[in-house]
């Protein structure tokens, strides 16, 4: 295969429909007929064609052309241009190789010495207005020719020869990688063209909000957004968001987007002097993110956090119960799919061991602590407070107990390490990441990129910024709802690890450090605390099922990791109570020793007797009323 051919396949690929290769004549001028032809082919049947078209081009005395975008129809005309992905440049006098790192383009050519061209895979298609308004961007970033980035271009075919020249030099393809670029990263990283650079008729073009809308069918929660009165305080950027989402799902062009959202009372931009641009950004994003999840998320943002703008009305339990989805565990009888919550505990506590033991578990399928069976799935696990060496070896020892990482003795003697680690946990240490906008933008990104469905955050405390933790409305608005925002437009789980306070001791969540909102927002958990040398106390919470706790032996962490779950069965009522310093109600002691209710009752008020426990307050351990709490004197 041709090094042209080899170009236009990257750039056509995945599609069908009509493609373009080009003549002109340079013996005649523009107006003379035969100065310009196009000629159509369809792709990818007619392939063999386009080929021997090519190979009998390296020797024409006419300059060959082609079109990077995949049309449907013979005429190659803006309006019959398909989903688009690729971006191209006329890159004249600037050099590719001289691009910054992360605007490398796939390919590059050099059209005559000193002048180059260039296309840039992308890894997922876009609509034409997008693709043509981000093709501008490029263009105008890296200085390439303005007028290169249309989406009629046509670029010159490697191989061929440059008429334009005396010498005719040979157009050489410079390299082509596999190389894909992600337009959302794109869309963020380049800069706006400013609206005294564009050709204004553009920005004439945003059509009316009825037209628009009699040419859609909208769902009832669309319609709400568009026609409600009042934008309560807060939300707006919320459901803005939403909005234009619902929107691109619809199939609305970016210009169409903007028609609709522009009158409406969640846009946060009216009346500033970049509104049309702003809006115009904000529906590229919306096109390029539904592209991308469409139908992994019915909806961008969580039902549970919207203020009610659609009509209500009841529902019999056989209508409401008609699109009924059984519990999936990501980890069984712990951790639900898309579930947010903690892992929680005091100082010293394993909990970031644990939390590398669930990423490693849940990223090769394999059973967490040795017992709880996971699904396998992507994992981005965010670290921000031990240091890079401490992280390394950890996840080693955790690595070595899942059989990732191996030792393997050679016949004379020498050894040699064999590692298996899985390339779909991914890893950010001490970047300094923040729960804030831009950082959460960014982490959607790579969330949607890779494919998450488990993120871990290590720990709170150094990731809230200046959020006041004791202060719910703070940590509601600022942590928590962003965070569970995040999950209902990515579907990833959450867990964060936090911690305790010192003087916490009423048990679980009850202890975590901050506001109350925080035991609020959890729907899965894991609360940690110390009862022994090397022995964890595990309060395992899900909205799906009462799950009693577990005790976890961690046993001596040397140069291996090894924990296991055990049974305090064996154990008397004082036994159990002596190990526990936030003391533990009769349900609890149930669970630990396999006693019954009124033997409990009767071994606690003979220990009571002797002076050896003593009542240490009550707290709520189902819906009940609140239990006492027994707790060692000694």
């Amino acid at each position: 295969m041709s090094s042209a051919l080899d170009l236009c396949s990257a750039a056509w690929s995945d599609q069908d429909g009509f493609v373009f290769l080009s003549l002109r004549d340079p013996s005649k001028d523009k107006d003379e007929q035969g100065y310009w032809r196009d000629i159509p082919f369809k792709w990818p049947q007619e392939d063999t064609r386009i080929s021997e078209f090519l190979e009998k081009a390296k020797q024409s005395k006419r300059d060959v052309y082609w079109s990077p975008n995949v049309f449907t129809s013979r005429r190659r005309s803006r309006d019959e241009v398909k989903a688009i992905s690729v971006l191209y440049a006329d890159l004249d006098e600037v050099n590719p190789k001289d691009l910054p790192k992360h605007l490398k383009p796939t390919a590059a050519w050099q059209t005559s010495p000193g002048r180059w061209q260039a296309m840039w895979k992308l890894d997922r298609p876009l609509d034409s207005s997008t693709q043509t308004q981000l093709n501008q961007r490029l263009t105008y970033a890296i200085g390439a020719d303005r007028g290169g980035w249309d989406l009629t271009q046509v670029l010159r075919t490697p191989d061929t020869h440059n008429h334009k020249y005396p010498d005719s030099p040979t157009v050489k393809l410079l390299w082509m990688n596999g190389h894909s670029l992600n337009p959302l990263t794109l869309i963020d990283d380049l800069p706006e063209v400013e609206t005294t650079q564009v050709d204004r008729s553009e920005l004439h073009e945003i059509p009316d909000q009825k037209n628009v809308m009699r040419r859609y069918q909208m769902t009832g929660r669309t319609r709400s957004l568009i026609r409600a009165k009042h934008a309560q305080m807060g939300v707006r950027s919320d459901r803005l968001w939403e909005l234009e989402c619902l929107l691109a799902e619809k199939g609305l062009s970016a210009e169409e987007i903007v028609g609709v959202v522009r009158p409406t009372v969640w846009n946060k931009f009216a009346g500033r002097h970049d509104e049309l641009r702003q809006l115009s950004s904000e529906a590229r994003k919306a096109l390029t993110h539904v592209s991308s999840v469409t139908a992994k998320v019915e909806s961008p943002v969580s039902e549970d956090s919207l203020e009610v703008v659609e009509e209500v009305a009841p529902l019999s339990w056989t209508t409401f119960d008609s699109d009924h989805t059984p519990i999936r565990w990501m980890v069984a009888d712990l951790w639900g799919e898309g579930e947010v919550g903690f892992i929680s505990g005091h100082p010293k506590s394993y909990k970031s061991w644990l939390a590398l033991d669930l990423a490693v578990s849940v990223a090769t399928g394999t059973r967490f602590l040795g017992s709880f069976a996971t699904r396998k799935h992507n994992v981005l696990l965010i670290q921000e407070e031990d240091p890079r060496p401490i992280m390394q070896e950890r996840l080693a020892m955790i690595g070595a107990s899942k059989d990732l990482i191996g030792t393997e003795v050679h016949k004379d003697g020498t050894f040699s390490m064999w590692y298996d680690l899985p390339e779909n946990l991914f890893i950010i240490s001490n970047q300094g990441f923040t729960i804030n906008e831009d950082w959460l933008e960014q982490l959607e990104v790579w969330i949607t990129e890779r494919d998450v469905r488990l993120l871990i955050l290590d720990p709170l405390m150094m990731m809230g910024g200046d959020v006041d933790e004791f202060k719910a409305f703070e940590v509601m608005t600022k942590i928590l709802k962003p965070l569970k925002q995040l999950r209902a437009r990515t579907q990833a789980a959450i867990a964060v690890v936090h911690h305790h306070t010192k003087s916490g001791g009423q048990g679980g969540a009850r202890d975590m450090y901050g506001s109350v909102a925080l035991w609020a927002w959890e729907e899965a958990a894991l609360h940690l605390n110390v009862v022994g040398v090397g022995t964890i106390l595990a309060e395992r919470f899900s909205k799906h099922a009462l799950l009693p706790p577990v005790t976890i032996e961690i046993g001596e962490i040397k140069d291996h990791w090894s924990p296991r779950l055990s049974k305090l069965g064996s154990k008397g009522v004082y036994d159990v109570l002596a190990t526990m310093e936030a003391g533990a109600t009769i349900d609890e002691l149930m669970t630990f020793t396999a006693m019954g209710r009124e033997a409990i009752d009767r071994e606690l008020k003979k220990l009571e007797k002797d002076e050896r426990v003593e009542r240490a307050g009550k707290r709520r351990t189902g819906q009940g009323r609140p239990s006492v709490i027994w707790r060692s004197k000694e």
